[in-house]
């Protein structure tokens, strides 16, 4: 009979519950059942009862829209009787890149306006919102934006420009040094780097896929431990935007060896035989 325990769950999603169309997402379920070492996983959404991976981490990557939803995850011990009740759902929202202009007019006595957006210099009017949303933005919305307002008999000046930039999601590199391959004992320092000029950014390691809390771009390990290696992978954040993740570096650590001289001795014995005189019989 399988036998059914109150067991604890964690169900944890990183780098976060609320994150944008092509980032990568982590679902990993922890299932903490006492004297059970190995447990077969299984992963369900929005209630379904078909499971949809058996992986203890199961990623997205890139994650869409369509990926959104309530998670839940639920443990049977291999080979054994001991099965998990399912966990509580953790929710999963994904949302599009977007950027917002809002325009301001503060003109004596006029309480409604009607605004007017251009791009670039051009004539023609592409919104007449007083807060222009881009979503999903692309590249194509890079530009100079204008507003200009009419309220009444009045007409304001034409705004100063505000510049979009677009580009890709940035990919940090990540480097090591001295070396990747270690002795116990020894020193190493590992170095995040984002290829973007501005400051401000949060940075994210990971070793063996998990995830630490934010460090900065520059870790180093004074006096390694075997545990200490693993593939090792970093990210940044900055104004709630994450990078992707960096291509992974493995640092593997060794024993120090031990130099164990023998000293042989031999001893050469060589043996005689002894000879023996044999007397004659007097007569």
């Amino acid at each position: 009979l399988d036998q059914t325990q109150e067991i604890c769950h964690v169900v944890t999603i990183k780098p976060d519950q609320h994150v944008f169309r092509g980032e990568t997402v982590t679902l990993r379920c922890d299932i903490d059942g006492e004297g059970v070492t190995s447990w077969q996983y299984s992963w369900y959404k929005n209630g379904s009862a078909n499971a949809f991976s058996e992986l203890q981490e199961h990623t997205f990557s890139p994650v869409t829209e369509s990926d959104a939803g309530k998670y839940s995850c639920y443990g049977a011990e291999r080979e054994g009787s001991c099965i998990s009740n399912i966990s509580d759902a953790v929710t999963l929202i994904v949302s599009e890149q977007h950027t917002s202009f809002t325009c301001d007019i503060y003109g004596e006595g006029v309480t409604s306006w009607q605004y007017s957006w251009y791009k670039d210099g051009s004539n023609c009017v592409f919104s007449e919102l007083q807060e222009h949303t881009f979503s999903p933005v692309t590249e194509s919305d890079a530009g100079k934006y204008f507003c200009y307002g009419r309220g009444g008999s009045q007409t304001s000046n034409i705004s100063d420009a505000v510049t979009l930039k677009v580009s890709d999601i940035p990919k940090p590199t990540l480097t090591v040094q001295p070396q990747s391959s270690l002795f116990t004992g020894d020193s190493v320092t590992l170095r995040c780097e984002v290829d973007q000029s501005r400051d401000g950014w949060e940075f994210f390691w990971s070793k063996n896929s998990n995830t630490a809390s934010t460090e900065a771009a520059i870790k180093t390990i004074d006096s390694v431990k075997v545990s200490d290696g693993g593939e090792y992978r970093c990210r940044a954040r900055r104004e709630g935007h994450y990078t992707d993740y960096s291509e992974p570096v493995t640092v593997t650590i060794s024993g120090k060896g031990h130099s164990i001289g023998i000293m042989v001795f031999i001893l050469f014995v060589k043996c005689e035989p002894k000879s023996s005189q044999l007397k004659e019989p007097k007569t």
